[in-house]
């Protein structure tokens, strides 16, 4: 049975295009949402730099990641990329799909799973050439650590869910409105 007026709970698991995700928040009446389980273990990126607007994640997130969702249900999300120093000369990205950064981590941990590998966040260590290969990454026992970049991690998305173009059925499965709204 459908409930089209019912809304997501914080903390709540859902399925989407068969994948298992949390919602992690309500913002602006969508639903932020990571992946209850890695997605991958990759590299945060292969050429060693922590800048996530040049990072190859960033790239397989919004190319592979991406195509497993449908782009109409999601809503554009801009990402503060501080760097754990305070460094803002990265300033921010805007994306589909993303990771969580060390701020938003500390927000919603009571609700994060902890991982059986280590997680990336988006927040380098600093935007100093001299750590520009250093990234903050959330280790299994859920303290925040420092990794090198072309190390592989794992990869938790996260997506901002359109309320607008989906409908929460209490099994647990969100499923987009029929393509008459397009």
């Amino acid at each position: 049975m459908a409930f089209s007026n019912d809304k997501l709970n914080i903390g709540e698991h859902f399925i989407y295009n068969g994948i298992e995700f949390i919602c992690l928040d309500i913002i602006d009446g969508n639903y932020l949402a990571m992946t209850a389980k890695p997605w991958a273990e990759i590299p945060f990126d292969t050429n060693n730099h922590n800048d996530w607007r040049k990072s190859s994640l960033r790239r397989v997130l919004n190319t592979d990641f991406l195509e497993l969702l449908d782009k109409k249900h999601l809503v554009m999300q801009t990402s503060d990329l501080i760097a754990d120093n305070g460094d803002k000369a990265y300033g921010t990205s805007e994306d589909y799909v993303t990771i969580l950064s060390c701020d938003q981590y500390r927000k919603y941990r009571d609700i994060v799973p902890l991982f059986e590998e280590w997680m990336w966040t988006l927040t380098p260590w600093s935007c100093n050439t001299s750590y520009s290969s250093i990234v903050r990454s959330v280790y299994t026992a859920g303290n925040v650590y420092s990794s090198i970049a072309y190390h592989s991690n794992g990869v938790a998305p996260a997506c901002l869910f359109s309320s607008q173009n989906l409908k929460l059925c209490r099994q647990a499965h969100l499923v987009g409105i029929s393509d008459e709204n397009d």
